[in-house]
């Protein structure tokens, strides 16, 4: 049993010299790097920021809701595209072969990557979930 403890505790002792040399100084040095930018950037585009708090809100509030006043524009056209879809399905045989390969491509590809995401979710096994 304390041969297994010193021997844990050299493995850790190494993890944490390799952590305290090679981990912690490049993160420090990329921290130092993004607040130097975040600060040039600040100063570059102080113009643009607004100090009132009443105004801060308001603009909160404009951005929501001119948001929202799209969804009708966006539920319009996605009906139209919608019925292009249908259109072509209803005469599916008359379609030209360019068109039927690049659909079929993109479903092959869309299931592709959905069972490359559901490896990358395993872990990379091709198995299971373990």
């Amino acid at each position: 049993m304390a041969s297994f403890l010193q021997r844990a505790t050299g493995i850790a002792r190494t993890a944490a010299e390799v952590v305290k040399t090679r981990v912690i100084p490049p993160a420090v040095e990329y921290a130092a790097i993004t607040k130097e930018y975040v600060a040039t950037t600040m100063e570059r585009n102080a113009e643009y920021v607004i100090k009132d708090p009443v105004a801060v809100e308001k603009l909160g509030y404009q951005f929501v809701f001119s948001n929202l006043a799209r969804l009708p524009f966006i539920a319009q056209a996605a009906r139209a595209e919608m019925k292009v879809v249908q259109g072509k399905l209803a005469n599916f045989k008359e379609l030209p072969m360019t068109e039927v390969g690049t659909a079929a491509f993109f479903a092959v590809e869309t299931y592709c990557w959905f069972h490359v995401g559901e490896i990358v979710g395993r872990g990379g096994t091709l198995r299971g979930y373990y």
